[in-house]
Parts: structure tokens; sequence; C-alpha cells
């Protein structure tokens, strides 16, 4: 969501641009990850981004490394040292599997942003979200008495 609660719009023109992008990227991190072995270096995000600007001579950063699904995949399985897995949980993978594919990738956007905002303030989000729906459903059930109410005593004029 963009500020003033306006929703972004994937503009479909720039999709096959993005993917374009996405291919060339996993395709660049490939290369390096196969001469990081082939010269048995580790393979870590610096190592990877080292070795695409001397292969290809552009610049890769970590964080389109890291954003690129198939590219980070490949990473993670071919990186020397273990670290603290960044294991995407039951979850989200099952929120992405039940998302159709068309929005996807707007779903993993969202997750990636989130990702970058601070515990607190997610945790603050949905404590106030918990609220609300703990005050809607109170209203809501005022409501539904209120109506049985009304057809209880409706019922017992007619008798």
């Amino acid at each position: 969501m963009i500020k003033g609660g306006r929703e972004r719009v994937t503009p479909v023109w720039l999709a096959p641009a993005w993917e374009c992008k996405k291919r060339e990227t996993l395709t660049c991190v490939e290369a390096a990850i196969g001469s990081l072995r082939d010269s048995n270096r580790s393979v870590t995000l610096s190592s990877i981004r080292g070795e695409v600007r001397l292969l290809f001579g552009r610049s890769l950063s970590t964080n389109t490394i890291i954003r690129n699904e198939r590219a980070y995949q490949l990473y993670l399985a071919n990186r020397c040292a273990p670290r603290t897995p960044q294991i995407k949980s039951r979850l989200i993978l099952e929120l992405y599997a039940r998302t159709e594919p068309a929005k996807r990738a707007a779903i993993q956007a969202r997750v990636a942003r989130l990702r970058r905002q601070a515990k607190d303030d997610l945790i603050v989000r949905l404590m106030d979200i918990e609220k609300s729906l703990v005050d809607q459903v109170d209203v809501a059930n005022r409501l539904r008495e209120k109506i049985v109410l009304a057809d209880a005593a409706q019922h017992r004029n007619q008798l």
C-alpha cells in the first residue's frame, strides 16, 4: 500500500522487461557460482557480487540476489558456510501456494516489504488489527441480537 491509502498497480507493460531482468540476474548468479566453485572459492553473497562484476562488468546488489527467488535459492543451495537460515515459514509457503499465479508476485513483494519493517511496528499493527476485529465482532453480535429480539417481538405481536 502506498501512502495515502492508494494501492500500487503493477504496470502490465513492464512485466516482460522485469521477467527479462530476473532471467538476466539468474544467469549472472549461475555463472558466478560456477566460476567460484571451479576455482574452489567460497560462495557468499559478496563473492557472487564480485564475480559478477569480473565476469560481466556490471554491478549486482545483494538485495537483487535476495529478491530474485530463483537466484536466492541457487545461492542457498551453493553457499559455503551455513548461516542462520532465513527459511520461509510453512505459513508463508502456504500463502504463496493458495494465491493465484497472477497475484503471487504482488504478495511476494508485500511480504518482502513487511520483512523490512521493524518487528515492534508489526506487533503494534497486528494488535491494532486484532482490537479492530474484536470491536467488529462485538458490533455484529449486538446487531444480530437486536434483529433476533425485534423478530421475536414481531412474532409475539402476530400471535
